[in-house]
């Protein structure tokens, strides 16, 4: 018997892969049904709608584990033949009849573990068609290294030992195997305009030297005042000059008597 087809091994998963989405139909009564009847969990707040309503709900709910199934589906197609380890869930939300589910998956571990076991782990969530959080669970599984440690293990021998740094030692081996790209031709990269020589920067100002002690510092020169502008003196008001006297004329002297012209 050979190999089941597309079987997912360990080297081939890396952190981040999402699985791809799962969009179930609409959740109906006959799928409840079948359900109860598939788990034997006959609850009546799932198969009686008049007591549902009775117990206040709006109608017959949808069992929860219902939608964790629908997570186990997604997880079991895309790990194709892996060993499912561990599978929780906690769930949010209740399912109607009528929500459409859609599952999704992220692998968010990779480990090695001792004796050539590979393991991996996948958060898987749950929503409806309104994009509310229905269901959210963890799922471990673990993988074959390789198709040759599938192999072998079938075959009864040990499993495939790989460690974390032969594993990177590999890889590495496998990058530098492929062939070198061609050379792109060279283009003329055109030089840039020689930038200005740059100025010699100017010597430091002089700091002032400070007098030698025992020796008088220089006098400051001492700005000349101008001399303040001569105040003019007021005018004075001219003095009424009284008129001059005129000399009073001279009266001739009298002659003396007995003398006679010549």
């Amino acid at each position: 018997m050979g190999l089941v087809a597309r079987q997912l091994y360990f080297e081939a998963v890396k952190v981040g892969d999402e699985l791809p989405p799962l969009v179930k139909p609409p959740v109906d009564r006959i799928q409840i049904a079948r359900y109860a009847g598939a788990s034997l969990d006959f609850n009546p707040l799932s198969v009686d709608e008049q007591y549902a309503r009775n117990s206040g709900f709006p109608s017959a709910l949808a069992p929860g584990m219902l939608a964790m199934g629908f997570l186990g589906e997604l997880v079991v197609e895309w790990l194709r033949g892996a060993r499912l380890r561990r599978f929780s869930a906690r769930f949010v939300k209740i399912v109607w009849p009528g929500d459409v589910i859609a599952c999704r998956g992220r692998v968010v571990d990779r480990r090695f573990e001792e004796g050539g076991r590979y393991a991996i782990d996948i958060e898987v969530w749950a929503e409806n068609q309104r994009g509310e959080l229905v269901v959210r669970g963890t799922v471990t599984a673990q993988l074959f290294y390789s198709a040759e440690d599938e192999a072998r293990q079938r075959a009864g021998q040990p499993p495939l030992v790989v460690t974390a740094a032969e594993e990177e030692a590999r890889l590495a081996r496998l990058t530098r195997g492929v062939g070198p790209r061609r050379p792109e031709p060279v283009r003329p990269v055109a030089r840039p305009a020689a930038a200005p020589a740059a100025r010699p920067p100017s010597p430091p100002a002089k700091a002032a030297r400070k007098p030698a002690p025992g020796r008088a510092a220089a006098r400051k020169p001492v700005a000349r005042k101008r001399p303040a502008p001569k105040r003019r003196a007021a005018a004075r008001k001219p003095v009424k000059k009284s008129p001059a006297r005129r000399p009073a004329a001279r009266r001739p002297k009298p002659r003396p008597k007995g003398k006679k012209r010549r």
